[in-house]
């Protein structure tokens, strides 16, 4: 007998078609091969009864890569695309092999049919649903329909239909009310089962469709399980459908799709880096941001396709008893978390572009200058401290804001440390409370620290900063008078070249400038809200965007440059000292030394720097907090006695510290 390994790396969809061929390849030549499969979904081809394994290292085992040319003549040839890889098959191997089914072959065990449906599970009974899938893929987004559309459709049906929502991670499936949510709690074993227990399926054209004619029904019920397909016109109906299908086509209704599909696959760019953006792809005739073949099928349509199934008799409404028991399940899978998964390259940037049109306008709460440091923890609050106690000796006599996470992170002793500075400590964790945040962390507090802080222009500082000059000048620059932002250089040389993608994805070009340091920021929140917040945005999103950017410095370039707006950027670049990143004003001058690489430590000794100016101050702070604090951290904080102000240090503080503003 041959040995033949097929090898197919396409989509399930493609290969539930590649098992019919398998399973007719066996029927018309039974004994004369033994058959093995390579690819990506392999739960499609347990317990299939034409596979034997066989192995790659065999010198008998023919390998081949299977593909379908005769779907680049469907629009003009009478073919289903189950006949793609039996062509494929025939001409390659030189055989006659025809389909024998009208569908694909997939093989549940006895024990799997036995077992009780995922339904079940969260209803308490054998409740009838129907499969909905209100999305897709990103790469072909022209099979999408609206989800409105689909809730509709689900509406209609309440109490009528249970629908049962299925979706995979990293696709687009929006939530539908009044559903069983089950996406994202499926694989693709589990989604054949769901099938096999359903009455019927409504989707898009999606592997969803294949398996609703492939799963054979349960004993009792329908030979053939219902299904409506919102179709449109890319694919030819006679391509896709099935008989026993409510296929929803809009072939030849219009000029696009006049002599079959159009086989286009994006109504938009995405900006992911995928082909598929290129003009060639794209559908060109988008009403209602769906292609018009899709916004033409309305859901009064569909539903009337979906009744026909009732009405004719061959399914049954529910009951009293089974709509009790659907609420439950609806009750049970309410608190699905698929909704907060990772944004991801294809839907990042139409995301972004749904966030600008829904930022609030300016909310003129804030007002006056103060600097914003975040810096809890015994390492950042040893910087922190350094960092104030510096800007203070500098003559610097602005409202200063300590930002943390926590009790865990700044207790009351730390505060009371702070107070004679002039320093506020705010426990971010509050004040989210009040603002809410999607993800908050350290890189994402910086940029929420200055939207939520007080003031109205702010200087940020990272804790390992050192200031060698009073920064309050920065405020009233020419500079900062005419743009409301300066940034700072990060080193040219260290240009991230994965953030391309992100740039790409924001709809612009990396510009020829460096990379913005964010260890310092000057920010007039009145002329920069909008780009502070899709900053935040950013930020509040870093479980993607950070996996492009090293945390959170570009979010800040990305933001300015999304809303075109100007800023200010010092032209000096770096000078770097050992672990240490020197800026500079727009004359010139060193101002802050950002110590990124080596930050003071409370508990251990500190390594000297050449050319670090008032190196031994700093060294002098970090003894006089050894003297006054043992570096623990209360989980049970209470208030302590705030220690004597320093006020022949420090003239103007008491002023300071009775007009500042709190969150």
């Amino acid at each position: 007998m041959r040995k033949l390994l097929l090898k197919c790396g396409f989509s399930p969809g493609d290969i539930v078609m590649l098992t019919a061929a398998v399973r007719d390849l066996h029927h018309w030549y039974p004994g004369h091969f033994l058959t093995d499969v390579r690819t990506p979904c392999p739960e499609i081809w347990e317990n299939n009864p034409h596979i034997t394994p066989l192995t790659e290292e065999d010198p008998e085992v023919e390998q081949i890569e299977c593909v379908y040319p005769l779907i680049d003549r469907c629009n003009n040839v009478p073919y289903h695309c189950l006949h793609g890889f039996i062509e494929f098959l025939n001409e390659h191997l030189q055989l006659y092999v025809r389909p024998t089914l009208f569908k694909g072959d997939i093989h549940l065990s006895d024990q799997e049919k036995a077992w009780h449906s995922q339904v079940r599970e969260v209803t308490g009974a054998g409740t009838p649903y129907w499969i909905v899938a209100a999305g897709g893929k990103y790469d072909v987004t022209v099979k999408w329909w609206a989800a409105g559309r689909y809730q509709k459709i689900v509406d209609h049906f309440r109490r009528k239909i249970q629908f049962v929502q299925v979706g995979e991670y990293g696709h687009h499936h929006p939530k539908l009310n009044g559903v069983i949510d089950f996406r994202g709690k499926t694989n693709l074993r589990e989604l054949i089962r769901l099938v096999y227990h359903s009455q019927g399926v409504l989707c898009p054209v999606t592997a969803l469709m294949h398996l609703t004619a492939a799963v054979e029904t349960k004993q009792g019920e329908p030979a053939n399980r219902p299904c409506v397909v919102v179709a449109g016109g890319r694919e030819p109906a006679h391509w896709e459908a099935y008989p026993d299908h409510q296929f929803v086509h809009t072939n030849g209704a219009l000029p696009c799709c006049a002599n079959g599909g159009c086989w286009k696959d994006r109504t938009v760019r995405l900006r992911d880096g995928d082909s598929r953006d290129e003009a060639n792809y794209l559908c060109v005739d988008v009403v209602n941001q769906l292609p018009r073949c899709m916004d033409m099928i309305t859901p009064e349509e569909v539903i009337r396709r979906l009744e026909m199934y009732f009405n004719g008799g061959a399914l049954k409404y529910l009951s009293a008893q089974e709509q009790t028991a659907a609420n439950r399940g609806i009750a049970a899978t309410s608190k699905n978390v698929y909704d907060r998964q990772p944004l991801n390259l294809h839907n990042a940037g139409m995301a972004c572009e749904d966030f600008v049109q829904t930022i609030p306008a300016y909310p003129n709460r804030f007002a006056g200058r103060g600097i914003v440091i975040c810096g809890g923890g015994v390492k950042y609050f040893t910087n922190a401290w350094v960092c104030i106690n510096m800007l203070r000796r500098l003559g610097c006599n602005l409202p200063i804001q300590l930002w943390h996470l926590g009790q865990k992170e700044v207790d009351d002793r730390m505060r009371g440390l702070m107070t004679p500075l002039g320093v506020e400590c705010i426990d971010a964790s509050n004040v989210r409370k009040k603002f809410p945040v999607r993800m908050l962390g350290g890189w994402e507090l910086k940029s929420y620290a200055i939207l939520q802080s007080p003031f109205q222009e702010v200087l940020l500082l990272d804790a390992d900063n050192v200031p060698v000059v009073n920064p309050e000048f920065l405020f009233d620059t020419p500079q900062f008078q005419k743009t409301g932002a300066i940034f700072w250089p990060d080193y040219d040389h260290d240009k991230n070249t994965q953030g391309t993608a992100i740039w790409r994805s924001c709809g612009l070009r990396q510009p020829k400038e460096p990379e913005f340091e964010t260890g310092q920021i000057v920010i007039n929140k009145r002329q920069c809200w909008q780009a502070l917040s899709v900053c935040m945005w950013f930020n509040e999103n870093s479980d993607f965007y950070y996996q492009h950017l090293h945390g959170d410095k570009e979010t800040f370039h990305l933001a300015f440059r999304k809303l075109r707006k100007s800023y200010s950027l010092v032209p000096k670049a770096i000078h770097p000292l050992d672990a240490t990143m020197c800026q500079h004003d727009f004359r010139g001058r060193r101002i802050f030394q950002h110590r990124n690489l080596d930050k003071w430590e409370f508990f251990t000794n500190n390594r000297r720097i050449e050319d670090f100016r008032f190196e031994e101050e700093c060294r002098s702070y970090i003894a006089e907090l050894r003297s006054r604090w043992d570096g623990k951290i209360s989980s049970n904080s209470q208030s302590t006695p705030n220690p004597t102000v320093h006020s022949k240090q420090y003239p103007r503080l008491q002023s300071v510290m009775t007009s500042r503003t709190t969150v």
